[in-house]
């Protein structure tokens, strides 16, 4: 390699110079080359880069050193058959730099004639193209990957111009479809349900123009089958930094299994609301056919129980039966009258329940248990003295909660209960407990049936098994939640989350 641009050039010493200098100045790496392709100058960038280990060399081929060995076999073949056809060259290759790193670069030569077209020498160039060149590998990288993900999706994935135009479909949209792009571009309404195509066809019309995301569900031909598929197809507009639309990207999911099973579920949510209907309609009438004739049996026994006289010694008792008898009755029919109640729309609002009167009115119902049973009710409802609630519905709840603690008291000691109400620490939602020392739930043995209807769980005591049924749905239907916590022959806590 010699320091000279070109030793044998006629020009001036001064030309020299100049152009010496500004080949020392581009801020390229520049080299030249004799006819024959061996190294004879290389400017201060291309010596910087190089390094002293090459650059320092003298021989005209010793820069072939730094070429990466991947790289030498075919960048060198293609120079050498430049250098011999006396064509331009032109490849992309890794060299070594002087910090012992491989840089890409884009190598660029072009032989000088004479006027006989006889080469003279080569004048060349290297640019460094290793971030270019690593963010190209990036880029096909992240594409190879943005395909395997759109391909490994269990959608049609489609992209498409502000008209609508298809640029873009996933294999599993040719699958499908049938179609591959160039016959899907415009030709995606084929693919419709004959009947929804018009209407279908003037939705997306209106979604392209809107520029905006959409949804929209249609009904989508399989070219394997035939079957028309429910579809639901979801697009997302693309903007650029200055708010320009670029284009659309979009999904078609099918949703045939899940529109199917909506529509089944309609059909018995339909026949369920009818059945429930004629279950109310049999409930009103039955317990309006049967109050009239127990009216009737409860008015001629007490007007027996008044005038007759029974030899029998056990009338008494039998008379006590019957008089058991028809209280169940009643309270069965006023339960089942209040599940319905329940299960229809409530027009009565809620309304602030100021909850002193109404229990001390509900103990005054159930007064004369109370004095039989010696039993001492406690009330605690300064934290919460008043309840947003349907004031019928907050009587039931209490009213079946106190009057099952007095009818399942504890035999040998006076029943103790005690009515509390604070507001919760978390919701600030009213919380009522209502607390018992009576006979107690085994929870392990009832715990599954204890808001079952006609569920009782002491044989010996008088009752429909509706109570805490009815408790439980009157509490749910308001959003809140029950719990109970009891010991056998200790006692019962309900806690009502309203």
């Amino acid at each position: 390699m010699t320091d000279a641009l070109h030793p044998a050039d006629p020009h001036s010493l001064h030309s020299q110079t100049r152009l010496r200098i500004f080949a020392e100045h581009l801020p390229q790496q520049m080299w030249t080359a004799n006819a024959n392709g061996q190294l004879e100058f290389m400017n201060a960038r291309t010596a910087e880069f190089l390094g002293e280990d090459v650059a320092g060399r003298r021989g005209p081929n010793d820069w072939r050193r730094a070429v990466h060995p991947d790289d030498q076999e075919g960048a060198l073949a293609r120079w050498e058959q430049a250098v011999a056809q006396a064509t331009p060259f032109e490849a992309e290759l890794r060299l070594l730099r002087h910090d012992g790193t491989y840089r890409w670069v884009l190598v660029q030569a072009e032989p000088a004639r004479d006027a006989q077209g006889h080469v003279l020498r080569w004048y060349g160039t290297n640019t460094d193209i290793h971030p270019l060149r690593t963010l190209t590998r990036q880029l096909v990288r992240r594409e190879q990957e943005f395909r395997f993900l759109v391909e490994s999706l269990p959608h049609l994935v489609w992209a498409a111009t502000a008209n609508g135009r298809l640029t873009f479909v996933n294999q599993h949209w040719v699958d499908y479809t049938g179609l591959p792009l160039d016959q899907a571009q415009d030709g995606w309404a084929q693919l419709l349900l004959p009947e929804d195509r018009p209407a279908a066809v003037q939705d997306m019309a209106t979604h392209w123009a809107s520029g905006r995301p959409f949804e929209l569900l249609t009904r989508l031909r399989a070219a394997r089958t035939g079957e028309y598929r429910w579809f639901v197809h979801r697009g997302q507009p693309l903007y650029d930094a200055r708010g320009q639309f670029v284009r659309w990207y979009g999904t078609s999911t099918d949703v045939n299994d899940a529109v199917r099973t909506q529509e089944l579920l309609e059909e018995q949510n339909q026949r369920l609301t009818r059945a429930n209907q004629d279950f109310d309609n049999f409930v009103y009438a039955a317990s309006h056919d049967l109050k009239q004739p127990i009216n009737n049996m409860a008015g001629i026994f007490e007007e027996l129980v008044r005038t007759a006289h029974f030899r029998d010694p056990e009338a008494g008792q039998l008379t006590a039966y019957f008089d058991r008898a028809l209280t169940q009755i009643y309270g069965t029919i006023d339960d089942l009258t209040a599940v319905v109640q329940l299960q229809r729309p409530q027009p009565a609002p809620a309304e602030a329940v100021e909850l002193a009167p109404l229990v001390q009115g509900i103990v005054h119902s159930v007064q004369n248990q109370v004095t039989r049973l010696r039993a001492d009710i406690a009330l605690d409802v300064a934290r919460c003295p008043t309840v947003l609630y349907v004031r019928a519905h907050l009587q039931s709840l209490l009213f079946n909660l106190l009057s099952n603690a007095l009818k399942y008291a504890a035999p040998g000691r006076p029943p103790r209960i005690t009515v509390r109400a604070v507001p919760d620490a978390e919701t600030d939602r009213p919380v009522l407990t209502v607390q018992d020392n009576g006979l107690g739930i085994d929870l392990d043995r009832f715990g599954p049936q204890l808001f079952q209807q006609f569920a009782r769980f002491h044989a010996h005591v008088d009752g429909t098994g509706m109570g805490l049924y009815l408790v439980n749905r009157i509490v749910e239907s308001h959003g809140g939640r029950l719990e109970v916590a009891s010991v056998v022959d200790a006692g019962t806590t309900f806690t009502l989350y309203l």
